[in-house]
């Protein structure tokens, strides 16, 4: 019985998380990027794949192609600037692009003596998504979600902390509710199904 009560409890947090938006993973809200599955699917094998070059010889303004298109990658002293990053969408691959960014210039940790692993870089890129894909047009902050700074500040930061920092008001969930973006979120499989468990744990 208890077991079955700390399930239940696990299942509604998460639960709770993802209709709030906030800390998730983009896996949870693949929906609301697209309408094909072209974004699921890792189209690199390595950190080669995306031909990282810099293009004016100053170690700081870099190039990178992802899908043909190529994307704009700036360097300052423990940052990171990718352009448009809202548009890279697969984990797998944002984490080659990350261990090719930090193979040519690593980026320290928020206490400013390890380093940041692709793992917390993946996760941060995804928060900007996040905010990207779930902020109405008319957030102040949307525009500024479009691109990511990866940077000891922002390590382990989850899209409200990230708000917050950024905005300096608390991410209303709120004002959400009426985003059709935010809806096809809560009406999602992966919401169904938390759903559907906590009915069957329940009986």
């Amino acid at each position: 019985m208890k077991k079955k009560l700390l399930s239940l409890l696990l299942i509604m947090m998460l639960m709770i998380s993802v209709l709030a938006g906030c800390g998730l993973n983009e896996d949870d809200v693949v929906d609301t990027q697209s309408n094909s599955n072209e974004d699921t699917v890792s189209v690199l094998k390595s950190t080669r794949d995306i031909n990282l070059r810099d293009i004016d010889g100053k170690k700081t303004n870099y190039l990178f192609t992802y899908k043909n298109e190529d994307f704009t990658a700036i360097y300052t002293k423990d940052n990171w600037k990718i352009k448009n990053s809202y548009k890279i969408t697969n984990g797998q691959d944002i984490a080659y692009i990350c261990k090719a960014l930090i193979d040519v210039h690593p980026i320290h940790g928020k206490d400013m003596k390890s380093y940041r692993t692709v793992d917390d870089l993946v996760y941060e890129w995804q928060q900007h998504n996040l905010a990207y894909n779930l902020l109405p047009d008319d957030n102040s902050w949307k525009s500024h979600a479009k691109d990511v700074d990866l940077d000891p500040a922002d390590q382990g930061k989850s899209l409200a902390e990230i708000y917050e920092a950024r905005t300096g008001s608390k991410l209303d969930v709120s004002k959400l509710k009426n985003n059709s973006k935010v809806q096809r979120v809560k009406n999602s499989s992966k919401v169904q199904r938390l759903k559907n468990k906590i009915k069957s744990l329940l009986k």
